[in-house]
């Protein structure tokens, strides 16, 4: 399913009447399928968005998304009382499923090892002109799988070296000189394609 497609599939399905937080989560103890489906409509799209962040195939993210839904509806120890820390165990749970994912995958990362890296700092600014969302958007897409899910992990899930190396199970000092090259990986598409569009 397109990305698109699926958006449109989400805000229709969020135009039902949604009952509260707390009333869904009642529910779901009692294997309720219409509240079971409204807590699938309230949490679908940001652990799709969290796949798809991470691998770029909306299939993929969508496959990721749906079985995340599936271990959370299955599973109601991972349910949370707070709406807002559900949200965020549903994305790390896609997030770390993407991950696995990628490791899968024949041709991992191909991450160098290095051991003498400068630290990288991120108040470097892109350009003089402004990029659109849009111009950000191809840009990350450009980047190798690698680079790509090292800058998703650190500028997106807000994960710091440590934490991005324990996952992708990859040194720190990689962590770091990965991240650094995608920035400049991203500054230099977007110097260079920022008018073009």
């Amino acid at each position: 399913m397109h990305q698109n497609t699926f958006y449109c599939v989400i805000c229709m399905r969020t135009a039902r009447n949604m009952n509260s937080y707390k009333e869904i989560l009642t529910g779901l103890k009692k294997n309720d399928y219409r509240l079971q489906m409204q807590f699938y409509d309230m949490f679908a799209e940001i652990t799709y968005q969290g796949a798809f962040a991470i691998l770029g195939n909306g299939s993929e993210a969508e496959e990721i998304m749906q079985d995340t839904m599936l271990k959370a509806l299955t599973r109601t120890s991972l349910m949370n009382e707070d709406e807002t820390q559900m949200r965020k165990i549903l994305r790390r749970i896609a997030v770390n499923a993407a991950i696995d994912v990628m490791r899968k995958r024949k041709s991992y990362f191909g991450f160098e090892e290095i051991e003498n890296i400068t630290d990288c700092t991120d108040e470097e600014s892109l350009d003089e002109n402004m990029p659109t969302v849009e111009n950000i958007r191809q840009a990350i897409d450009s980047l190798a799988l690698g680079y790509r899910t090292i800058l998703v992990l650190r500028l997106f899930e807000n994960m710091n070296f440590d934490e991005i190396s324990g996952q992708l199970k990859i040194s720190q000092a990689t962590a770091r000189s990965q991240y650094s090259r995608a920035l400049m990986k991203l500054r230099n598409y977007l110097k260079n394609n920022i008018n073009k569009d």
